[in-house]
């Protein structure tokens, strides 16, 4: 296996156990509160990179920060207020089925913009990606449609935030600078929306579910370096699919870590593994 796939597979490892971490976190706490402190953890870890290993010049190439600080407000940042929300409505089983629609749009975008080739497997992996997410999720797309719609959109803007992230890595492969950049943009307007929208008073040092977004916040760093390192190395089109194995990490830390807190149908499995194996199918 090459190592950009490895890296791809290694981040969608810390995705899953950041989006476990949030669940837990979330009982008794708030939405608000796990993006607050997940990307306030984010700029500190990702800032500290930064010191240590790039040279502060390239912070001046401003078409490169401007590429990573646009695809940082579509995502982490919005995105990642609707996976939250979603999580905390419909918990991690039904919205991690949702999100590898991702590759479907991330594969499009890259295929009529940055040049990239679309081939038998990708199309037949992104039949079997629409068919594994309405297996597992048709139940609640029947009974919540609205809250099934937070993870629709964060998915959506996965799924053009990568292709912008590639672009901003042609300009300058630097993938500690992409993730600060995109970590500090997705925290200034994470934190100008919740103030804005009167949510502040949600965000308390004491909160319950602190400790598991300090956590998240960490592996979604790692994730962050490894996605922009697979991408350096590697296209759209096998990058994203890979890293949309998140679901399937997360479903087995789940099992493993927080089984009490909801359940996971035979459905939902089932839908998940075969949305993964199109996935795995994109990626040849």
């Amino acid at each position: 296996m090459a190592m950009n796939s490895v890296m791809a597979l290694s981040a969608a490892a810390c995705y899953g156990a950041a989006n476990v971490l949030i669940r837990r976190g979330l009982h008794g706490s708030n939405p608000h509160a796990s993006l607050f402190f997940s990307l306030l953890t984010n700029s500190v870890v990702m800032f500290a990179m930064v010191l240590a290993f790039v040279p502060l010049t390239l912070l001046l190439t401003l078409k490169a920060v401007a590429v990573f600080g646009v695809a940082g407000i579509i995502a982490p940042g919005l995105s990642r207020m609707l996976r939250y929300t979603s999580l905390e409505r419909v918990g991690i089983a039904r919205t991690g089925p949702i999100s590898v629609i991702s590759p479907v749009i991330s594969t499009a975008i890259a295929v009529a913009l940055l040049g990239e080739h679309l081939t038998f497997s990708i199309v037949a992996g992104t039949f079997l990606i629409i068919a594994g997410v309405f297996f597992a999720s048709r139940r609640e797309l029947d009974t919540n449609p609205k809250d099934m719609a937070f993870a629709f959109g964060a998915a959506v803007l996965v799924g053009i935030a990568m292709p912008a992230r590639k672009y901003g890595l042609e300009v300058v492969d630097s993938p500690v600078m992409a993730g600060f950049v995109t970590a500090f943009v997705a925290f200034v307007m994470a934190s100008l929306v919740i103030s804005f929208t009167g949510n502040s008073r949600k965000i308390a040092p004491g909160d319950p579910g602190i400790r598991f977004y300090v956590f998240s916040g960490l592996l979604t760093s790692a994730g962050f370096v490894l996605n922009f390192m697979a991408l350096s190395s590697g296209d759209v089109s096998v990058v994203g699919p890979l890293v949309q194995t998140t679901p399937l990490f997360a479903l087995v830390f789940v099992q493993l870590f927080i089984r009490h807190l909801e359940s996971v149908t035979k459905e939902i499995w089932v839908g998940t593994l075969v949305a993964v194996a199109g996935v795995v199918l994109v990626s040849v």
